[in-house]
């Protein structure tokens, strides 16, 4: 009963609006991100390279996030008012373009903070934003079909080309 419980409240939050999952996360990773200023024992090595790393994946990450918002104008919508599948532009090399935009973007302002608590959070964010990505494809499965798993045979990678 309680592991129902608490897997039910995962998959709340996987699909929950993404404005509002955005949010929340973006309130976590600037709190942990100001702690570093108040306790200078959380500081990152090397800080000025991890500042350039943190400021070139932020872009990176942005840049793709915006790609994919542009090619797929309802990427911002709740999975079940999806309405079709986009396949042109960057969803033809991966399927979750946008969701690899956000975890470059939080990876990048994790580091640009050069303290841990912010590194950790975004890679607790990137993880649960690949189980998005994967409860997401189930449901587009039972929704759309042969076409998504079309799809899916055709673009067979979900953030990295010929990786994963």
């Amino acid at each position: 009963m309680k592991k129902e419980i608490n897997m039910d409240i995962l998959n709340k939050y996987l699909l929950m609006k993404p404005s509002i999952r955005g949010i929340i996360e973006w309130f976590l990773l600037f709190i942990s991100g100001g702690c570093g200023y108040f306790f200078p024992i959380l500081a990152l090595p090397f800080r000025r390279y991890l500042l350039i790393l943190g400021i070139a994946l932020f872009v990176l990450g942005f840049i793709i996030h915006g790609i994919s918002h542009k090619t797929h104008r309802q990427a911002h919508s709740k999975a079940k008012d999806i309405e079709k599948i986009v396949t042109e532009g960057i969803y033809s090399k991966i399927r979750h373009p946008g969701y690899l935009g956000l975890i470059l973007v939080y990876l990048g302002v994790a580091l640009w903070f050069g303290n841990i608590l912010p590194v950790i959070l975004s890679i607790i964010f990137s993880v649960l934003l690949i189980l998005t990505a994967l409860k997401e494809e189930e449901y587009l499965l039972r929704k759309f079909g042969k076409e998504y798993e079309e799809y899916m045979k055709r673009v067979p990678w979900r953030f990295i080309p010929k990786v994963f």
